[in-house]
């Protein structure tokens, strides 16, 4: 808490020293904060890249890293053989599940709904590829949001959760993707495993995933997310996401369907619709104490996302509505708005 207050103290203090010197900066204020901004990038890169060096001098595995040229070839290649054009601009959490790309993204956030009181956060995400080792690593830190799928309550949506390690990216394995983590979560020490394969079934791409956990402080917990891609046109696309869930420390467990329907526009914005029903096999909350099964949310949202000013600077608006039993199924109508800020190689994001 202390770092992130450090953090945040500097950051207003960086913009307030933007402001005061505006009229120095002879190519006006906004160029003078591309010009920051910019700078900023080039202390998180050259960061990032004494990072990398550092740690492959320790295992003695150094070796020449790839030229930001041939590792943007590289990512775009596996981007584009894995057709996820829309999970790239999203960014949602399959996409920060997956990627292997170098970034520092600080959002802002707030969350507006008729049955809870509303709720402003930051959080701060960074990932970094380790190139110069001859495997894949890649050092994270993560300030995670819980996927809606965690629990059908949008007063859970919010909470998120400090994270902090290492990623190691398996060579594929008959068609498996797999990836290991072994980190730190609120103090916590866990190691996360995840496999994900993809194939075609006639017009649609089948991706399935399997994900397992095991922390010191809650045990274990596992689940599984199958997407089912149907590309509507050369921007759109369809996805049915089948999910389902166990923890050792809840009874029963979570399943849910999505239907979600995304439309790029261009390279600055696109929108999406999700409508989501989500259920407990033996689900018991503070309203209904004894333990039931069954679907205890529906909800849909639409998703506004576009840059703004500079191509670093992107805004995601969110209205939308949640039907749950815990409040008898009474409409709770909620606007979720937040502002992202990406520093590092941006164009590659």
């Amino acid at each position: 808490m202390l770092l992130r207050t450090a953090f945040i103290c500097s950051l207003l203090l960086f913009c307030a020293s933007l402001y005061a010197q505006d009229e120095e900066s002879k190519g006006g204020f906004v160029d003078y904060i591309d010009k920051k901004q910019e700078i900023f990038s080039n202390s998180v890169i050259d960061f990032f890249g004494d990072v990398d060096e550092t740690l492959s001098d320790w295992i003695n595995e150094p070796r020449e890293p790839l030229s930001s040229d041939a590792l943007e070839k590289k990512l775009n290649e596996d981007f584009l053989n894995a057709g996820e054009s829309v999970d790239l601009f999203f960014k949602n959490e399959k996409y920060m599940d997956e990627t292997q790309r170098g970034f520092l993204r600080i959002r802002l956030g707030s969350l507006f709904q008729t049955k809870e009181s509303a709720d402003f956060n930051y959080k701060i995400r960074a990932h970094t590829p380790l190139s110069r080792t001859k495997r894949d690593f890649q050092l994270y830190i993560d300030d995670v949001e819980q996927s809606y799928f965690d629990d059908g309550d949008l007063r859970t949506k919010e909470k998120s959760k400090n994270e902090a390690g290492v990623r190691y990216f398996a060579p594929v394995y008959k068609d498996i993707k797999s990836h290991y983590s072994i980190g730190m979560s609120s103090l916590t020490g866990y190691a996360r495993a995840r496999y994900a394969t993809d194939f075609a079934l006639g017009s649609w791409r089948v991706e399935p995933t399997q994900q397992f956990k095991y922390s010191l402080k809650s045990d274990w917990s596992e689940e599984t997310n199958v997407y089912f891609d149907k590309e509507l046109e050369k921007n759109a696309l369809f996805r049915t996401t089948l999910h389902r869930k166990t923890q050792s420390h809840v009874d029963g467990f979570d399943y849910a369907l999505a239907l979600s329907y995304y439309l790029t526009l261009s390279k600055r914005k696109g929108f999406s619709y999700t409508q989501q029903f989500w259920g407990n096999s033996k689900y018991s909350c503070e309203e209904h104490l004894q333990p039931y099964n069954g679907i205890s949310n529906y909800s849909g949202f639409f998703s506004w996302r576009q840059n703004i000013f500079r191509k670093w600077i992107t805004y995601e608006v969110q209205p939308g509505v949640s039907f749950h039993r815990q409040y008898d199924y009474e409409p709770n109508y909620a606007v979720h708005f937040y502002v992202d800020f990406y520093f590092g190689n941006i164009d590659s994001l």
